[in-house]
């Protein structure tokens, strides 16, 4: 967790870099997504996931970040994921005419994901609760396999773009063809808070 302190030291704030998620990096890290909220007009809710986005690479790894803040103070953050893996990234899928993996783009889009759970996980879509997409989004469609976000190709529609568990491994590869996601022990933490239908903002800093 070092390098949410690296990422937020980048961004002006004075943090020692030493992987402790305590209150002063907890601040700070509110400070950074209300700051940037302000900035984008972006609403705050009661409870939100806040997807932050470290670079423009595609490394297939847990290089990003998914925030939790309930009340307007962070409760859990963790490595996540919001590009593709490997696997889409050189295989990547043609749709409505264009190829190119799905990446979402940086955006608010209001309820745009619905918790789904069942008393039987194993009934489920990959074994866990999941945010389903109900509401288009914006994406990139990248296509030149050079793992750069390539920013050409956008398209706003519905992509079956979920947030969900991504295994017990440190890579990403066919866990997400544009999904977002964390490991699995850390989505176990974050959907504890949630309840079945209850509806999320889809936000991407």
């Amino acid at each position: 967790m070092v390098k949410i302190q690296q990422y937020l030291n980048s961004k002006g704030y004075n943090l020692k870099a030493d992987g402790i998620i305590g209150e002063k990096t907890k601040n700070a890290l509110w400070n950074y997504i209300f700051k940037t909220f302000q900035q984008k007009k972006y609403r705050s809710t009661n409870k939100m996931l806040v997807w932050i986005r470290t670079d423009e690479n595609l490394t297939n790894t847990y290089d990003d970040f998914c925030v939790l803040v309930i009340d307007l103070e962070v409760i859990f953050v963790c490595k996540a994921t919001t590009t593709a893996g490997d696997h889409y990234i050189f295989n990547p899928i043609t749709s409505g005419g264009i190829t190119g993996t799905a990446i979402t783009a940086k955006q608010q889009i209001v309820e745009s994901h619905e918790f789904t759970t069942s008393k039987n996980w194993s009934t489920l879509w990959l074994g866990m609760p999941y945010f389903k997409q109900v509401k288009n989004l914006d994406i990139y469609r990248d296509w030149n396999k050079d793992r750069k976000i390539d920013t050409l190709k956008k398209t706003f529609g519905m992509y079956g773009i979920n947030l969900h568990q991504m295994g017990l491994g440190n890579f990403i590869n066919n866990w997400s063809a544009g999904c977002n996601g964390t490991s699995k022990a850390d989505w176990n933490k974050i959907i504890e808070y949630f309840s079945a239908g209850e509806r999320i903002d889809y936000t991407l800093i």
